[in-house]
């Protein structure tokens, strides 16, 4: 009778008895905003709404904020040895405005983002990049924007949303209902950043998958060849190759399957039916039928891209354009901008390696009328864009 009650009380107890919940150990890297900076206490601020949230759901060992005020994204690639000294699981990055105040320009901004991911997630650890924010600066509020959209698309599962929560409805401006001073988030633009992060999910409700490392892409005359390489994470696994167009929409193109006791960690496929242009590939990786993880994202271009003008945005107060121009090979190339008679206003020669390339063009002011963008390699390869300056 005795043993009968006490595997009874066993059976009881067993629910409860299950493993410890993963609690993740966070590090930021930012500026003013993720110091806290425009929150009345920094319990209000998103990185402490965070830490009091996740505390609360038995997620979180710590958060390590080694946001400085004022510091642009050089400053977050000199701290990266110390982020990672702490051994952190998941890093957030946050540098929302100051180097587009700072006219360090777009394609150097969005470098900087790009190091800081890859150097965190070379170190086998999660990253995610904030958006950027508005704020009433109207020499830089389309910056800005154009900034944001950036990194959406260079950081597409993982960015926190940062600008269209502050943003005032119909302008670039940040809502004066989220600010005190047109710059920094309040308490209630704080907690918008909070939702925000939620909704990025940047910090799990489950354990970590497995890394993903080494995954790489290239075209060739068979399709475009995908490898890979991972450490054996004790679980059958699932590698969903998916592919997408436009980096949003994806869908799967192969299933590779993994058993744990097969040895095996180095993996290659090839897409023997890419579509023309530029191509988005990613892993989903699941462990045993639940657990699931992505990789980064690779942008594959097209062999035989033309060239082509995306987009231009007037900036600077009619001082000067950016645009994003694809390149069908490595090389130079000249850029020449005319009004509407004919006359050039600006003509500059540039080299950059095939693919997008995104350029700040600054230029003389620029009286309201249209003008034209043209894009001429040695070759004799031409295309022309116009633009409206109000």
């Amino acid at each position: 009778m005795r043993t009968l009650t006490f595997i009874t009380a066993m059976a009881i107890l067993l629910p409860i008895l299950s493993p410890a919940q993963k609690k993740y150990r966070v590090v930021v890297l930012g500026s003013s905003t993720a110091y806290g900076i425009g929150a009345s206490v920094p319990d209000s601020s998103w990185v402490g709404r965070a830490k009091a949230y996740y505390k609360s759901q038995h997620q979180l060992d710590t958060i390590i904020n080694l946001a400085v005020p004022g510091s642009l994204t050089d400053s977050g690639i000199k701290l990266l040895p110390t982020a990672l000294s702490y051994n952190p699981d998941i890093v957030l990055v946050s540098f929302p405005s100051n180097d587009i105040i700072a006219d360090v320009g777009v394609p150097k901004y969005m470098s900087h983002l790009r190091t800081m991911y890859n150097t965190v997630t070379a170190a086998r650890k999660k990253c995610y990049i904030s958006t950027t924010q508005p704020r009433d600066d109207p020499f830089n509020e389309l910056t800005l924007k154009i900034a944001r959209d950036s990194i959406v698309k260079e950081f597409p599962i993982n960015y926190m949303q940062f600008y269209d929560p502050l943003v005032a409805p119909g302008s670039y401006a940040i809502n004066p209902l989220y600010t005190a001073e047109g710059t920094h988030p309040n308490n209630a633009g704080h907690r918008l950043l909070f939702q925000a992060l939620l909704a990025a999910q940047a910090i799990p409700s489950t354990p970590l998958s497995l890394v993903l490392s080494g995954f790489s892409g290239s075209r060739t005359g068979l399709g475009v060849v995908l490898n890979w390489s991972f450490a054996d994470a004790g679980a059958n696994l699932d590698f969903l190759i998916e592919r997408s167009k436009d980096g949003i929409s994806y869908e799967s193109i192969h299933d590779e399957k993994f058993l744990s006791d097969s040895g095996k960690d180095q993996y290659s496929f090839i897409d023997e039916n890419p579509p023309p242009g530029k191509s988005f590939y990613r892993i989903r990786a699941v462990a045993d039928g639940e657990d699931t993880t992505y990789s980064k994202v690779l942008i594959i271009d097209a062999q035989t891209a033309r060239l082509a003008i995306e987009n231009i945005y007037v900036t600077g107060g009619h001082h000067g354009i950016t645009t994003m121009i694809d390149i069908p090979v490595d090389g130079s190339f000249r850029l020449a901008i005319f009004n509407s008679a004919g006359i050039p206003v600006k003509q500059q020669s540039y080299t950059s390696r095939a693919a997008a390339v995104t350029l700040d063009v600054p230029l003389p002011s620029l009286a309201a009328g249209i003008y034209f963008l043209q894009i001429t390699t040695p070759d004799g390869q031409r295309t022309i864009r116009s633009f409206a300056v109000l």
